[in-house]
């Protein structure tokens, strides 16, 4: 849903013109301001959650909420879907992920690169 989540921004609130300005909008502000997206467009129909019923969510918007913490938010949260994805692969297999290797669009993002290496970092620090 990385794609669809970036197409959202674009297509849907028109915030950004085109896919690679999420980077630099997203970079305008240190964090999201305590907005969380959660993007199940068509459910959460993939490892671990298996719940085609869930709805995609935006929370936390205040009126000092900008494009940028929204644009951050749904970077965070792909990153944080690959990251539990991740999770599970691990604990499944009970092997440790030891490098991740990424391709793809996304992987021209750095600010999400960033949140991706810091989240599934973090995830394996707190394991050991």
């Amino acid at each position: 849903m990385a794609g669809a989540t970036v197409q959202w921004l674009r297509d849907g609130l028109q915030i950004i013109q085109s896919a690679p300005e999420v980077e630099s909008l997203a970079a305008q502000v240190d964090d999201t301001g305590d907005v969380y997206r959660v993007p199940a467009f068509v459910g959460l129909a993939r490892t671990p959650d298996w719940d085609a019923h869930a709805r995609g969510t935006l929370v936390g918007m205040t009126r000092g909420t900008q494009r940028a913490h929204i644009a951050r938010a749904a970077l965070e949260a792909i990153a944080l879907q690959s990251a539990d994805v991740f999770g599970a692969m691990a604990r499944d297999s009970q092997i440790a992920l030891k490098e991740l290797r990424v391709d793809g669009g996304a992987s021209r993002n750095n600010l999400l690169m960033q949140m991706q290496a810091d989240f599934w970092a973090c995830r394996w620090c707190a394991r050991k």
